[in-house]
């Protein structure tokens, strides 16, 4: 079961746990998609926001912001006190908008290495 929790609240975990993660993982991201940029002599332009890595910082980023409202609400409303008796819908629909965003950044970055220039 507690895979199946990671695997379904990850995200939320991890931030609830590393409150900077969303941050972390936003910079990285987003700093990583400017040097392969830079090495590739591409401009930095409108396109530069349509690469995948940025676009997946950028949704971390806002995930990151927004987990930390939810859990400030949880706090208020005394919801962290029986954590696993309400259901988070909101979770169910980002959750896999993130992994998907996230792999579809982890693989245009290796592309990218893999190319030579």
């Amino acid at each position: 079961m507690e895979l199946m929790h990671w695997l379904f609240f990850g995200p939320a975990l991890l931030i609830a746990r590393w409150p900077n993660a969303g941050m972390v993982i936003a910079g990285l991201a987003i700093l990583l998609q400017l040097f392969l940029g830079w090495r590739a002599g591409q401009r930095f332009d409108r396109n530069f926001f349509r690469q995948a890595p940025v676009f997946a910082g950028l949704l971390w980023l806002i995930f990151g912001f927004y987990e930390a409202q939810m859990q400030a609400m949880m706090g208020r409303d005394n919801m962290a006190a029986a954590p696993n008796s309400w259901l988070r819908l909101d979770l169910i629909v980002l959750t896999p908008i993130l992994y998907l965003l996230t792999g579809a950044a982890v693989h245009a970055v290796i592309r990218q290495f893999k190319t030579k220039k």
